[in-house]
């Protein structure tokens, strides 16, 4: 058994959905696990917080949403030679017409309220899968695929945190039993990524993109042979190709590897896919839907390849913060007041240095609020560094302090680093450089290490 992953891209319209039923039928009995269509997340989310001042401008930014669904759909069965058309034609409307009227209401009640809520939230953004699994697999059932829609509600289960819910993984495991009967049945199921309930059938969310990490909970779950996660580029590649001309897909990464890839800003993946099936030792797959027979990237157990470094990414918009100690508590009470301020305020860390008297951040810049300031000002004294970038070296293999040096402080001009953190044991390195010389000094780096490495 294979869990099919297929992204926002590969959902874009009928054309990719006809070149992702291709690729459905080279398998036998995949679970298949789907994102909203293209951009519709973000949509749904843009009009709920239009609702709260515009009602009007927001139910206009509804109609166009149901449109490309209705116009998708048409556009597909249009092509596809099926005896059950009309049946798919008016299910697919049906089901359109009542999840947007779901949408309708939640709107209506975000402008009544003046207010939206994470919990609303979850349930507005939640829309975009609903619609698009339904949608796929009665598609597939016209293009000759025995496809069965799962409502992911009935299998995801999580805790109440909105907008980033901790899946219940035991509780997942036993529903994930109606997957499994399904495939038994030689049906393929096809369930919607990113949502699912808690306790008290509320829908929540497991975070932004968090159709992987479904696909990775289910995979775990069933126990799976591997996770697949197809997108529109041939793996995880060594830097981002639209910045980097020259970066190449990696054959192998960890699982480590990956997660810290995921983490420091590359796109491809969930920065949570990676646990559930790394405790099952179960292998990922990154693949192009476009290059279906290239191989992609293989995400698992064994650490491969003594490189310098296996690829590069980065994040914007980073502050430095920085809290000093006044010398009023102990060293490891002052350590513990500034990481507990931090959990308490669920804010991630994307990079850390620390001293007995000092603590360093690096977060995003939305992240850094008054509030948080002035928290962190009961503990030291804060100082900021606003305008920072953050880069990334994963997989690092240097030997010496003097090859980091030479590959990546040359790399870095005009300026002094804001923060640097490096780990042998888990082999990455950060930097935190001036935001007009992020992009140069990726390039750079990029060019050196891998021209080094082949």
């Amino acid at each position: 058994m294979v869990v099919l992953k297929f992204g926002g891209t590969s959902m874009g319209d009928e054309h990719t959905w006809r070149t992702v039923l291709d690729i459905i039928k080279s398998y036998q009995n995949p679970i298949i696990v789907v994102s909203a269509t293209a951009r519709t997340t973000r949509q749904l989310i843009a009009a709920g917080e239009t609702a709260r001042d515009d009602l009007t401008q927001a139910l206009e930014m509804h109609n166009a949403i149901k449109q490309r669904h209705l116009s998708l759909i048409a556009n597909f069965l249009a092509t596809t030679a099926s005896g059950t058309n009309n049946e798919i034609k008016s299910a697919c409307t049906k089901w359109i017409n009542e999840r947007m009227q779901v949408f309708e209401n939640l709107l209506k009640n975000i402008a009544a309220d003046k207010i939206f809520t994470a919990h609303t939230k979850d349930a507005v953004a939640s829309i975009g899968e609903q619609l698009s699994a339904y949608l796929f697999a009665q598609c597939g059932r016209a293009y000759g695929l025995p496809m069965q829609w799962a409502d992911a509600r009935n299998i995801i289960k999580t805790d109440d945190d909105f907008g980033q819910a901790n899946p219940l993984r035991d509780e997942i495991k036993r529903h994930s039993v109606l997957l499994a009967k399904l495939s038994q049945e030689d049906k393929i199921p096809v369930m919607g990524g990113f949502y699912g309930e808690n306790k008290q059938g509320q829908i929540t969310t497991l975070g932004f993109e968090g159709s992987d990490y479904t696909a990775s909970l289910i995979g775990a779950a069933l126990q799976a042979e591997a996770v697949e996660i197809w997108t529109d580029v041939s793996g995880i590649y060594t830097c981002d190709p639209n910045v980097v001309s020259d970066a190449r897909p990696i054959p192998h990464l960890s699982f480590q590897e990956a997660t810290e890839l995921a983490y420091f800003g590359a796109k491809v993946l969930h920065p949570s896919t990676m646990k559930p099936v790394a405790a099952e030792k179960i292998p990922v797959f990154v693949k192009n839907i476009f290059e279906a027979n290239h191989p992609g990237t293989k995400i698992h157990q064994e650490q491969t390849g003594t490189a310098w470094a296996k690829a590069i990414t980065y994040l914007h918009d980073i502050i430095i913060l920085t809290v000093t100690s006044r010398g009023m508590l102990s060293g490891h009470q002052f350590l513990a007041r500034c990481f507990e301020e931090l959990h308490n305020s669920h804010i991630p860390v994307n990079a850390v240095t620390t001293t007995e008297a000092s603590v360093s951040v690096a977060l995003q810049a939305d992240d850094v609020t008054e509030e948080l300031c002035r928290t962190f000002e009961q503990v030291g004294t804060v100082t900021k560094e606003y305008d920072q970038g953050l880069i990334s070296l994963v997989g690092c293999n240097f030997s010496t302090a003097r090859d980091i040096r030479q590959t990546i402080f040359t790399a870095i001009v005009d300026d002094t680093p804001a923060l640097i953190s490096y780990s042998k044991t888990k082999q990455n390195l950060n930097v935190a450089v001036p935001k007009t010389q992020l992009i140069p000094a990726v390039c750079r780096i990029h060019n050196t290490l891998f021209k080094k490495t082949g």
